[in-house]
């Protein structure tokens, strides 16, 4: 190659870069989805934001305003609601997380038919939905019924009370997320090569340090992904809350019908979703940065 050669090979500084293709096809594919969540998710956000600073039967000023919000936050009641709330999604988060990461490490082991069933197994309560969930454990937790009614005739127990306690809500929630964290953290798992557990084991490496130092911090992304759909998915739940913890001790989801259905106060219904929705990206965050110093680069 001679020098003009070179030189006209090699852009000048002055040489405007080549444009990037753009994928029209893919964002052509995309378009009724992002239309979809728009419509459906974006303006319903933005009618309850509007709604929210509007006036009600109980505060009277002019629009728009945060008095719905002050009125909420300032006033124990609310608050307490608002901590029941995330301490029962933080139960819930804390029990399923472990318990889902034990049962994708034995899933990961099971192949061919086990494997199978086994996952169909899993995701029943999926197929079932939260409501057929709440109501199989109504007919679980009484006193009279066929969980705890043979152990109080055999005289090993004394009459527990559950249904109506916080309890019952977490171990119900417990049941309906648990399939969600398997399969997150079964996808997780799965993605980790096999080879490095034989490298693991050549240097010395047993079960126990090939979990420490293998597969706990390669699963960690799988690990926060798990907690932020456990987490989520316990603090919006509604059906738990509402038929086995009872009228009396109400959280966020519970309220939100309260305000609407009871007290017909669109407003501080509204209100207390944008609170609901601000408080768990609050959490989202905050977790996302703490697995952030744990997660190797």
């Amino acid at each position: 190659m001679t020098g003009s050669d070179a030189a006209a090979a090699v852009p000048y500084a002055g040489q405007p870069a080549r444009r990037r293709r753009t994928h029209w096809p893919t964002v052509l594919l995309l378009t009724p989805s992002l239309a979809l969540l728009v419509v459906f998710l974006g303006v319903p956000l933005i009618v309850i934001a509007v709604t929210s600073l509007e006036p009600n039967a109980l505060l009277t000023f002019k629009p728009p305003g945060l008095q719905n919000y002050g009125y909420l936050a300032g006033h124990a009641y609310y608050l307490d609601v608002v901590g029941r709330t995330f301490a029962l999604a933080a139960d819930t988060t804390l029990l399923a997380v472990p318990l889902g990461y034990i049962t994708a490490m034995l899933l990961r082991g099971l192949s061919g038919g086990v494997g199978n069933l086994a996952m169909i197994a899993l995701t029943f309560p999926i197929l079932t939905g939260p409501l057929v969930v709440v109501l199989g454990w109504m007919a679980l937790l009484p006193d009279g019924g066929p969980l705890f009614a043979p152990l109080i005739h055999a005289g090993l127990i004394a009459p527990p009370r559950l249904l109506g306690t916080d309890i019952a809500v977490v171990v119900s929630l417990v049941q309906f997320t648990l399939p969600f964290a398997v399969l997150t953290l079964y996808t997780a798992l799965r993605e980790i090569p096999g080879n490095l557990y034989e490298a693991a084991a050549n240097l010395g490496a047993g079960p126990v340090r090939g979990f420490v130092h293998v597969t706990l911090p390669l699963s960690l992304p799988g690990v926060l992904a798990t907690v932020i759909i456990t987490f989520s998915l316990a603090a919006s739940s509604y059906v738990a809350p509402h038929y086995l913890g009872g009228a009396a001790e109400l959280t966020l989801t519970t309220l939100i019908a309260e305000f609407i259905l009871a007290t017909y106060n669109s407003p501080f219904a509204a209100a207390s979703a944008v609170m609901l929705l601000i408080l768990m990206i609050a959490v989202v965050l905050a977790v996302t940065q703490f697995f952030a110093r744990l997660i190797r680069p």
